[in-house]
């Protein structure tokens, strides 16, 4: 039975090997969203469609069902931010 999560945090040491196996490439058009709500990762497609962000330092990322999941969250977030601002 396939796992329904989402996203799952990855730890340091499974990253490069991850991106590896699984042939993730970074992804320009996704690091260009991340970078216009400012979320410090860079982002790594798989061929299987995940997506990998990883953080700076590399100490660990967070893996998504898809680019389409991952664009949700960031969605939700977005809202978030905005309804603070209106406080």
């Amino acid at each position: 039975m396939k796992s329904s999560k989402v996203k799952t945090l990855v730890q340091a040491q499974h990253i490069d090997k991850g991106i590896e196996v699984y042939g993730g490439q970074p992804n320009p058009n996704i690091q260009r969203h991340l970078e216009q709500i400012n979320w410090n990762y860079e982002a790594y497609q798989f061929k299987d469609g995940r997506v990998l962000l990883v953080y700076p330092d590399r100490s660990f990322g967070i893996l998504y069902a898809s680019v389409n999941s991952l664009y949700q969250e960031m969605d939700l977030e977005g809202r978030s931010d905005k309804s603070l601002d209106n406080l």
